[in-house]
């Protein structure tokens, strides 16, 4: 399928809107969206351009169908409009976590199925901030070059996932994304209860440092701190002052964070936080 075919966006929120805005830039017409709520539909009928539809009014429109809905939505919507799907057409979900199996009434109906989920964070549409990023996809094999063409159209770095290991790679990323945003606000928190109201301004010189070692030599290379010296003490001295001021799920979240950070340093994890 070449570059000029029409895309259709079914679930034009942050990550179907950003594709969309993506595969537009590279040459790829937008036939037509649809969003589920009033203010997704005008948001994206003003960035996309395109017609605001009904579900299976949009897929009949398009050649390539973004199906960037909701993961548990995912396969209704699939059923929805796979009376729509005509035989040839490329189809794919955006989760990073969700089987292609959910895609197999659009499947039934003739269509090439996968999954093509941007290793990146969406916080609003915005089409640079996928250009580079890695693309996790999962097809049939004899589809990739096919899907690897609409990554690749959008400036993505695609690869092959298996669809049986797709729990674990979302997994994965979420470590990498939204556990650093909830360590953050943690420590935001403790800074709150020694009277330092905004910290925000204060830790992201040490967060742009740390990620700019992480990413430049390596987590193992990277960590530093009580826990990669061995030193129990302050460590047990940290969790004892944290059970004082702050909430206990933070306290949980410490101790779990050194013994995890205790295995990087290949030290033993229970001597750390008894």
């Amino acid at each position: 399928m070449a570059r000029g075919n029409a895309v259709s966006v079914v679930g034009a929120g942050r990550v179907g809107s950003t594709i969309g805005l993506a595969l537009r830039r590279a040459g790829y017409p937008i036939a037509a969206a649809w969003s589920r709520s009033r203010a997704g539909r005008e948001r994206a009928h003003t960035l996309l351009d395109a017609p605001i539809l009904e579900p299976e009014d949009v897929c009949s429109a398009g050649d390539i169908v973004v199906l960037a809905v909701p993961d548990d939505a995912i396969r209704e919507m699939a059923e929805r409009i796979a009376p729509a799907v005509r035989r040839g057409k490329l189809v794919f979900h955006t989760s990073g976590g969700t089987s292609v199996e959910t895609l197999d009434a659009i499947r039934e109906s003739g269509a090439h199925v996968a999954s093509l989920h941007p290793l990146m964070t969406f916080p609003e549409p915005d089409a640079d901030a996928i250009d580079g990023a890695a693309v996790a996809v999962t097809c049939d094999p004899r589809d990739r070059a096919s899907f690897y063409r609409i990554a690749r159209a959008w400036g993505g770095r695609p690869f092959m996932l298996a669809d049986e290991r797709k729990p674990e790679y979302h997994a994965a990323a979420v470590f990498a994304s939204n556990y650093i945003v909830s360590s953050v606000w943690a420590a935001n928190a403790i800074f709150r209860t020694i009277g330092v109201p905004n910290a925000q301004p204060l830790l992201a010189p040490l967060l742009r440092a740390t990620l700019d070692n992480v990413i430049e030599k390596g987590p193992a290379k990277a960590i530093t701190g009580p826990v990669m010296r061995g030193d129990m003490k302050t460590v047990r001295k940290h969790v004892a002052a944290l059970k004082e001021s702050n909430d206990e799920r933070i306290v949980e979240a410490y101790r779990a964070m050194a013994r995890l950070t205790a295995a990087l340093a290949q030290l033993d994890p229970n001597r750390l936080t008894a």
